[in-house]
């Protein structure tokens, strides 16, 4: 049996009464005269002790006017009508403490089982056990006592009023008097307590939501927005590449034209700048250099000619001036370079 107990026992808590405890957790919170919701939302009670009267909430003294009358009364039975006991039961008989309480008032009262009334309050708990303070009474000794009293015949128009008695300093109230109608507004109270915070808490949910679907509707605008803005940027890389490249095209075709006159050109500067007694007999022209030949009357005069042009960067004679004959002419061979001019995008 030890064993099969054990199959159900899980980081030492019985599987088999999570149901009930779980339960019990939440009767702790909102039901039990200890909750501190109850303290603040129970219905006030003006409390009746002899000649005195006390506004309560919760079990607790509340501040507040005693000439302004609640609602809901409770008297405080005498001492010598109240049994009073304090017991010690085992945390593990929470789930099941209304019952446990039920039989300890059955075996412990002096009274008859359909005359014992009873109320009990916790007074202290720690991880093994539950400190529970019992008052138990006798119905038809509460009934003479509201009689026979002249404190109790004062406020017979109080409608039913709660019974209550003081055990070990402790407040009980009796169950089976008037405490129906103080659950009942507490539970209404409760429960529209409850349904706020339900509202309140959808109403955050539905914000929440709606504020996401604003963050992403804009996310997705500015996603729209970031791809079009690459698509652009794209378009503009390819043009400025391509510019880029038509750039270097054209630097490179100046660099050419500029390494690599054209020879038309230079021999329309050559055919300008002679006159009509020179003629060329030989021309060519590799990259700016030009290499002539020909003959003139006066050979020397051409060569101080191409010298002086500044188109032309250096004029040299490899060979020579030699007479031809008795023509009259002189051959003349010349090494001509043409001056560079810079191209388009040079420094200056």
């Amino acid at each position: 049996m030890a064993v099969q107990s054990n199959q159900w026992m899980l980081f030492g808590i019985d599987m088999r009464h999570i149901v009930q405890q779980w339960l019990s957790a939440w009767r702790e919170l909102l039901l039990s005269a200890r909750s501190p919701i109850r303290q603040r939302l129970d219905e006030p009670v003006m409390l009746y002790r002899g000649d005195a009267k006390q506004l309560m909430q919760g079990g607790k003294p509340l501040s507040g006017n005693p000439q302004n009358l609640s609602p809901c009364t409770a008297h405080l039975l005498p001492d010598e009508l109240v049994l009073a006991r304090t017991l010690n039961l085992p945390i593990a008989a929470e789930p099941e403490l209304p019952a446990v309480l039920a039989m300890e008032v059955a075996a412990a009262s002096p009274f008859k089982s359909d005359d014992s009334v009873y109320g009990w309050y916790e007074t202290g708990r720690d991880v093994q056990s539950i400190q529970v303070t019992m008052a138990i009474a006798s119905r038809p000794a509460i009934e003479r006592w509201k009689r026979e009293s002249d404190f109790a015949a004062e406020h017979q128009s109080d409608g039913d009023p709660e019974i209550w008695a003081e055990a070990n300093g402790a407040l009980v109230a009796l169950k089976g008097f008037g405490e129906a109608r103080r659950e009942q507004a507490y539970r209404q109270r409760l429960m529209r307590a409850g349904l706020l915070a339900g509202a309140v808490l959808v109403l955050v949910l539905v914000s929440s939501v709606v504020f996401a679907i604003q963050q992403r509707s804009a996310l997705e605008r500015f996603e729209d927005l970031q791809s079009k803005v690459q698509l652009e940027s794209e378009s503009v890389s390819a043009m400025r590449a391509t510019l880029v490249d038509a750039n270097e095209t054209v630097r490179a075709a100046n660099t050419f034209v500029v390494n690599y006159p054209n020879p038309h050109i230079e021999i329309a500067r050559l055919t300008e700048l002679l006159g009509d007694d020179v003629y060329i007999m030989h021309f060519s022209m590799r990259g700016r250099e030009l290499r002539v030949r020909g003959r003139a009357k006066d050979a020397a005069l051409v060569m101080q000619t191409l010298a002086q042009t500044s188109a032309f960067a250096t004029v040299t004679a490899p060979q020579a001036i030699t007479a031809v004959g008795n023509t009259g002419l002189e051959q003349f061979h010349l090494d001509i370079e043409v001056e560079s001019t810079k191209a388009d995008g040079d420094e200056s």
